[in-house]
C-alpha cells in the first residue's frame, strides 16, 4: 500500500480557510446577538465541517491493483489496469468534473473509455512509478 497526499495550492487554501472563518464568525456573532435560527446554523455548520474535512483529508492510496482517492466525503476507486492515460495539467480551469485535489497542478487520469479524474499527488514521480508497475501500458502525456 502506497499513500500519497495532495499538494496544496496556497491560493486555494486561503480561499477555503477564509470561507471557513467567515462561516464560524457568522455563527459566533449570531449566537452572541441571540439571533440564531437553528436550520441555517445546522447548514452552515455542516458546510464548514465538510470544508475542513476536505482540507485535512485529501489523499490517494494505491492498494493491490486499485487507486483509491478521497477528498473529505468524496471517495472513489479506479482499477489501475483500466487506466489508459495520465496527462499532466496545470491551470485554474481543469476540464474534468471530478477533482479530488487541492491544487491547480496535477494529473488528469483517463480510465475505462470516457471517465476521468483530476488529482494532485505530492510525490508525483513516485506516484507515476507505482502506477506504471501495475499497468505499464499507461500513456504519459
Amino acid at each position: 500500500m502506497h499513500r500519497f497526499f495532495s499538494t496544496k495550492n496556497t491560493f486555494t487554501l486561503i480561499i477555503l480557510w477564509a470561507v471557513v472563518l467567515f462561516f464560524i464568525t457568522t455563527i459566533v456573532l449570531n449566537y452572541v446577538i441571540g439571533n440564531i435560527p437553528l436550520i441555517p446554523l445546522y447548514i452552515v455548520s455542516i458546510v464548514t465541517g465538510f470544508m475542513v474535512w476536505v482540507i485535512f483529508d485529501t489523499r490517494y492510496v494505491i492498494k493491490n491493483d486499485n487507486l483509491y482517492y478521497r477528498s473529505g466525503p468524496i471517495r472513489g476507486r479506479i482499477d489501475i489496469k483500466k487506466i489508459t492515460s495520465l496527462k499532466k495539467y496545470s491551470g485554474l480551469n481543469v476540464p474534468v468534473l471530478l477533482k479530488p485535489a487541492l491544487d491547480t497542478k496535477g494529473f488528469i487520469i483517463t480510465y475505462n473509455k470516457y471517465d476521468d479524474v483530476f488529482i494532485s499527488p505530492k510525490k508525483s514521480e513516485q506516484f507515476i512509478e507505482e502506477l506504471m508497475k501495475i499497468n505499464p501500458n499507461i500513456k504519459i502525456i
